[in-house]
C-alpha cells in the first residue's frame, strides 16, 4: 500500500510539474504572438506612412484575420483605403471599428470624412453632427463645422449653413467667413481668413 501511495504522489507531482510547464509555455507563446502582432502592425504602419498603401492594406488585413477586434488596425486600414480613394471600403472599416468602440471620436471623424469624400453628404452630416456634439472643444471642431456646412449646402439646407457658420464668425471677431453658394449645383466655396 505504501508503494501505491508513493507512486500516486510521484505521478501527482509529475502531473503538476507538467501542468506548470504547459501553462508557462502557453504564456510564452502568447507573449511571442503579441510581439509578432505588434511587429506586424508596426511594419504595416511604416508602409502606410511611406506611401505603400497596398502593402499596408495587406499587413492590416493579415492582422485582422486573427484579431478582428483590433480597432487601431481596423482604423488604419480604413485610412489606407481612403488614401487610395476606396471610400466604400474605408467606410466599412470605420463602421466595424465603431461597432467595437462607439465612443471613439477620432474614428467617427474619419468615418465622416470618408462619407464626405464619397459624396454621401447626408451620412457625413449625421456623423459630423455626432462628432461635434461629443467634442465641442475639439481642435477638429472648426474643420468639422465647415465640412458639415458644406454638406448642408450640397443637401440644399442653406438655412442650416448660416446657423453653422454664423457663430464661428461671431465668436471670432478676427475671422471673416465669406462664401459663394450656387443652389443649382449644390456647391459652395468658403473662405475663412483672419481679418
Amino acid at each position: 500500500m505504501a508503494i501505491v501511495n508513493r507512486l500516486q504522489k510521484v505521478v501527482l507531482t509529475i502531473l503538476l510539474l507538467l501542468n506548470g510547464v504547459v501553462l508557462f509555455a502557453g504564456s510564452a507563446v502568447a507573449q511571442n504572438t503579441q510581439k509578432d502582432i505588434d511587429r506586424a502592425f508596426d511594419q504595416a504602419t511604416q508602409m502606410h506612412q511611406a506611401g505603400d498603401l497596398e502593402g499596408a492594406i495587406r499587413g492590416y488585413t493579415s492582422i485582422l484575420e486573427k484579431y478582428p477586434d483590433r480597432i487601431d488596425v481596423r482604423s488604419n486600414l480604413g485610412a489606407a483605403y481612403s488614401g487610395l480613394g476606396r471610400y466604400e471600403e474605408a467606410i466599412e472599416q470605420y463602421k466595424r471599428a465603431l461597432a467595437v468602440d462607439s465612443r471613439n471620436d477620432t474614428i467617427r471623424f474619419n468615418l465622416s470624412l470618408a462619407y464626405y469624400k464619397a459624396a454621401w453628404f447626408s451620412e457625413a452630416s449625421v456623423e459630423l453632427t455626432r462628432f461635434l456634439a461629443a467634442n465641442p472643444k475639439s481642435p477638429q471642431s472648426l474643420n468639422a463645422t465647415v465640412i458639415l456646412a458644406d454638406c448642408q449646402v450640397r443637401i440644399g439646407d442653406y438655412k442650416k449653413v448660416i446657423e453653422l457658420l454664423s457663430p464661428i464668425a461671431d465668436a471670432e471677431a478676427s475671422l471673416s467667413i465669406s462664401g459663394v453658394v450656387n443652389p443649382r449645383r449644390h456647391a459652395a466655396r468658403y473662405t475663412i481668413s483672419a481679418s
